[in-house]
């Protein structure tokens, strides 16, 4: 101890030695609050682990033939090789996409036509020389255009993952015209808003933090409380039920800000755009049962066509026309998928639609100012039942068996589609149809869409499907001049008694 020569303590020496403890007991606190901090975290760690909330991240594996695998940024996208495509084989590229690698840079005074969209254009159960993209390049050169096409439809894709496709691949292969053939997974009823899916693997898809199933539990949380229209976190966990009811994957509004942002990008590159409004089986067929789903969706093209003057490609006269000669069931593999009879006229409608507007002399660029898409609205009520033909399904623990159950609880975070009890052999669905006289055709698919068998009955009513083994649960279409009907069955349910026309 320091005291001056008169025995007396110095006042700084006393107030050290009052810091010194002071110090020390801050020390201490502050090492007490860490510890119980750090337990505190430990505990809401085990706790939210046991709530098992997965982030939605591609469940299949890769083979090597499927077509489809996990993407980092966009969910799913296709594996680079020979793929299995529904009885085809599909080429898919480095770069992910299907055809040939395309040549960067693009060979001087080229055109290059990008055609986006989902399944239907993609080519889904035909080869690589019949999808829309090769047979629309074929039929440019034909004409004496130096035009090559790139196939960038991708099964399942909206415009939420297109527009990304566009940013990371499609920009940089220099088109100088985009065919925007997304429609019919934008205003598909599924489980969740793709833009929800993406925001929530871009949020959990990476990083030390993101790893934490306590961040992620109290980031939902957050999110939930916040509200707004933006874009929402998913939370899934292992207690969690699939949901019975469905959403627009993309709503009608946003699809049509998608768009007039895909055209305005591409004006700012000085990209044409061509808009193209597809055309199911269905409507071939002259049935225009279920119009109010897609008008939404067919009004944003409108308005956003309209506004840039761009051109618009309307499919259905050009199959309707065709339908009379070939008939409606040689232009389509099944309702939505085109064969390559279906493909050859979406190609001759996209250069018909070409040729008439003065393309390449036209350029066909968009205007720089934004659409106001405010007036666009969905007239079909919330909550329509979510259809399983979307990669959606194979987001999630439990894939397309959770889905089925609907209201039951999925298996535990981390199983795979395979965690679910399937059948180990064949069955068979079997029922009878009601219906006026007609043919009528039973078709039995996967939840996937795979296409498992097929009946027409012309005069009779009763039917039997042998069902291939590892499918619990399969999708019965019933399709006649009276309607169509469809619903899912599970393996061992009684007959069914389908009904057409009431």
């Amino acid at each position: 101890m320091v005291v001056d020569p008169d025995g007396e303590r110095r006042p700084d020496v006393v107030v050290e030695d009052r810091l010194s403890v002071a110090r020390s007991r801050l020390g201490f606190r502050l090492f007490a609050a860490a510890v119980v901090l750090g337990a505190a975290l430990l505990v809401g760690e085990g706790l939210a682990r046991g709530l098992g909330l997965v982030a939605p991240e591609w469940q299949g594996k890769d083979p090597g033939d499927v077509i489809m695998v996990g993407h980092p940024t966009r969910l799913w996208g296709m594996g680079e090789g020979r793929r299995q495509n529904a009885g085809a084989v599909a080429t898919i590229n480095t770069l992910g996409l299907r055809g040939e690698l395309p040549r960067v840079p693009r060979p001087r005074g080229r055109e290059r036509v990008l055609v986006t969209g989902d399944s239907s254009f993609f080519g889904h159960g035909v080869a690589d020389d019949d999808a829309p993209a090769a047979l629309v390049g074929a039929r440019l050169r034909a004409a004496g255009i130096d035009a090559d096409a790139v196939n960038a439809a991708i099964p399942g894709y909206s415009t939420e993952q297109t527009l990304r496709l566009l940013d990371e691949v499609g920009w940089a292969l220099e088109p100088t015209l985009l065919v925007v053939c997304n429609h019919w997974s934008d205003a598909h009823f599924d489980h969740f808003r793709d833009q929800d899916l993406l925001h929530t693997r871009d949020a959990f898809g990476g990083g030390w933090l993101a790893r934490s199933a306590l961040f992620r539990l109290l980031a939902v949380q957050v999110d939930r409380a916040r509200g707004g229209e933006g874009a929402h976190l998913v939370g899934w966990t292992r207690h969690s039920a699939w949901s019975a009811t469905g959403v627009r994957r993309v709503d009608p509004r946003r699809y049509a800000d998608n768009l007039d942002t895909i055209v305005r990008a591409a004006a700012a590159r000085d990209v044409g755009v061509v808009l193209l409004t597809p055309t199911n089986r269905d409507m071939a067929r002259g049935a225009l049962d279920g119009e109010e789903v897609r008008r939404p969706y067919v009004a944003a093209q409108r308005l956003v066509a309209e506004a840039h003057g761009v051109p618009r490609v309307e499919t259905l006269p050009a199959f309707i026309a065709a339908a009379t000669t070939l008939g409606p069931d040689a232009l389509f593999l099944d309702d939505l998928h085109p064969s390559a009879a279906g493909n050859a006229v979406v190609a001759d409608a996209i250069v018909a639609t070409l040729q008439q507007a003065g393309w390449p002399r036209a350029r066909l660029v968009g205007r720089d100012a934004a659409v106001d898409t405010a007036g666009i609205v969905d007239p079909v009520p919330a909550g329509a039942d979510p259809g399983p033909m979307s990669p959606q399904v194979n987001l999630y623990p439990g894939g397309s068996e959770g889905l089925a159950a609907h209201g039951a609880a999925p298996p535990e975070a981390g199983a795979t589609h395979a965690a679910a009890p399937v059948p180990a052999a064949a069955w068979t669905l079997r029922g009878t149809v009601h219906a006026p006289p007609g043919p009528v055709e039973v078709t039995v698919r996967s939840l996937a869409d795979e296409k498992l068998g097929a009946i027409v009955l012309r005069g009779e009513t009763e039917f039997a499907i042998a069902v291939p083994a590892g499918h619990a649960r399969v999708r019965l279409e019933a399709m006649g001049a009276a309607g169509r009907v469809e619903q899912e069955v599970a393996a061992g349910a009684a007959p069914l008694v389908v009904v057409l026309g009431e």
